[in-house]
């Protein structure tokens, strides 16, 4: 039997409440970063997957015949991607519904919640049965914007649940800042001691559930770092935002799990307690990831039913033809044929340009068009194929909801924002490299291509000076010169934040979508041509003359492109004969 006790005033109820046995075995269940994956089919690609909430549910209800009193949180990012977010005004939103079939017991708002509008985020969360929970976000009025923490009963055992949210919307939302109110985001790792004061004593364990990832970002301290903190006093963090998969244990003794993305795994933690002298005592705890992707998993009936007509609506909008394509716009989807090195990120292509075009087209200031353009591969397999060209296609080859500003720039910061958005992504070139590879910290999404000018990318140098001859109209590009920069709001966000646009930037939001963009101008000027102006080039290397044997080994299924090990990177590590040939891989 479990109880939900939500805020400070609420949970002074329990003090006092006798213990009714003398060991006890807590089990708790976490999701996080969904992304509008219910039913096991991503619209995108128009492709049934492994994975999703109808598979989760599958898992969760099959935990819940071991222990009927399971706890069950949600790390946030659910209402945005795979089309959820086109059914945001509906009365019900699909997800929430969904989620509440499932019986959470807590949910934490992710920064993708606060991609749209705010009277829609405020008219879902009063949707969401469970609490809603999110310590670290304050109103004009210093009140939290929704509760902190929350105290759930399981088993005679006060469960103390905080709620923390990535710290750094205001940065992603910077071109919107009616998202989120305006309101203001805390450190995790000083709301999370701030919950810590407020919640101590009334509660026999604690736990954190956040969106915020192992390692911080901007600066900020990351969860593996508030574990470290707090771990003497919390000893289970539940956490998201990273797509990672997590099951580890901090030096404190905190044990931090996170389950990946779109439900590939559920979070599992089993925590045994003693009441020794009338108090609780955590004895042992124990984290788990229970696969949902790939483990043979069924989706759940009754979560299947509950979405079957929101699945039929988004197979029709994701299939509504929008024009035709003449040819493939990439000339391959691996570069040389050797999976897990996308083309598009190694060289010029019309796939890119296109993006880059239609942004220039569309983004004016002043009543003046783009001079240049910004734009990064969100997938790797993002392609315009020939034939038709169907709404999900736009989604494939941009799948976030961006929308389009346009900033005056000097010539000095354009060099700089290609230099941190393009100079950064590739590791340094190596005697013997046989491919040009990916710094592993630096996702395909934060690399921006850029159109407008021509440059190189100078991989035998230093990060910092790899951006050369920069050429604009024709003649090197002036340090002094003004121009206009095309590019999406979350790219605007994160530059202006650090600066890179000067103190008070020109700017204008266009408020148009990028993704519709795109659709209208394949619809415009349908059947589309490819076409490629290739002007930019990576330099400052010279593959050995066994590159066709690393390649064959590839090729052969006998060697494999390194990715990062949470996979959200590609091509993380140059193939490089002097390294096999010290594996014995090649003689």
């Amino acid at each position: 039997m479990k109880k939900i006790i939500v805020g400070l005033s609420a949970a002074l109820i329990l003090i006092g409440l006798p213990v009714s046995a003398e060991k006890v075995t807590l089990t708790m269940l976490e999701t996080s970063d969904i992304h509008g994956a219910i039913s096991p089919y991503d619209y995108a690609t128009d492709s049934v997957t492994d994975n999703g909430l109808a598979k989760v549910a599958t898992v969760v209800k099959s935990e819940r015949l071991k222990d009927p009193d399971l706890l069950l949180f949600d790390a946030g990012d659910c209402l945005q991607d795979n089309l959820i977010q086109e059914f945001r005004f509906e009365k019900k939103n699909p997800m929430i519904n969904a989620m509440n079939t499932l019986k959470y017991d807590a949910n934490v708002l992710g920064n993708h919640e606060f991609n749209f509008e705010f009277k829609t985020l405020l008219k879902e969360i009063k949707q969401f049965k469970a609490p809603v929970l999110a310590a670290n976000i304050y109103k004009k009025d210093s009140k939290r914007f929704v509760e902190g923490w929350t105290v759930a009963e399981v088993k005679g055992v006060r469960v103390g649940i905080i709620g923390i949210t990535a710290p750094h919307v205001p940065v992603w939302e910077a071109s919107a800042p009616e998202h989120y109110n305006n309101m203001t985001f805390t450190s995790p790792i000083e709301e999370v001691g701030t919950a810590l004061s407020e919640i101590e004593g009334k509660a026999d364990i604690i736990v954190v559930v956040a969106h915020y990832g192992l390692n911080g970002e901007f600066g900020e301290h990351g969860m593996g770092d508030v574990a470290e903190k707090y771990g003497d006093r919390i000893p289970v963090f539940f956490i998201g935002h990273a797509h990672d998969v997590v099951n580890q244990t901090a030096s404190s003794g905190a044990l931090i799990v996170e389950p990946g993305a779109k439900g590939a795994y559920v979070a599992k933690v089993t925590v045994e307690l003693d009441n020794e002298s009338g108090s609780w005592k955590v004895t042992s705890k124990k984290g788990e990831l229970l696969a949902v992707k790939g483990a043979g998993i069924e989706p759940d009936a009754e979560i299947e039913k509950l979405n079957k007509s929101t699945h039929e609506k988004s197979l029709k909008i994701a299939g509504k033809v929008v024009g035709k394509i003449k040819d493939n716009f990439l000339p391959s989807l691996w570069w040389n044929g050797l999976e897990g090195i996308p083309t598009a990120a190694v060289q010029d292509t019309a796939m890119m340009d296109l993006i880059n075009k239609v942004q220039m087209d569309n983004a004016t200031l002043g009543g003046k068009k783009a001079d240049v353009s910004m734009a990064a591969l969100f997938e790797s397999y993002s392609n315009l194929e020939k034939g038709e060209f169907h709404k999900r296609d736009g989604v494939k080859i941009y799948k976030f909801d961006n929308t389009l500003f346009a900033v005056r720039v000097t010539g000095r910061q354009l060099k700089a924002i290609m230099e941190k958005q393009a100079g950064r992504f590739f590791n340094t070139f190596r005697d013997g490299d046989v491919t040009i590879s990916f710094n592993e910290n630096m996702r395909l999404y934060l690399y921006d291509m850029f159109a407008g000018v021509d440059y190189e990318i100078d991989i035998s140098k230093p990060e910092g000076s790899r951006i050369q001859n920069v050429m604009f109209k024709g003649k090197p590009l002036n340090d002094d010169e003004s121009l206009i920069l095309a590019l999406n709001n979350y790219r605007f966000g994160n530059l202006k934040s650090e600066g890179m646009f000067g103190e008070n930037p020109e700017y204008r939001d266009t408020s148009l979508a990028v993704r519709d963009m795109i659709s209208d101008y394949v619809a415009k000027h349908s059947p589309l041509a490819p076409e490629c102006d290739n002007n930019w080039k990576i330099t400052g290397y010279e593959f050995a003359p066994e590159a066709e044997q690393v390649y064959a080994l590839v090729h052969d299924g006998k060697l494999k492109v390194p990715a990062s090990a949470n996979g959200r990177t590609p091509n993380v590590k140059a193939l490089n004969i002097n390294d096999l040939r010290a594996q014995g891989l090649l003689k």
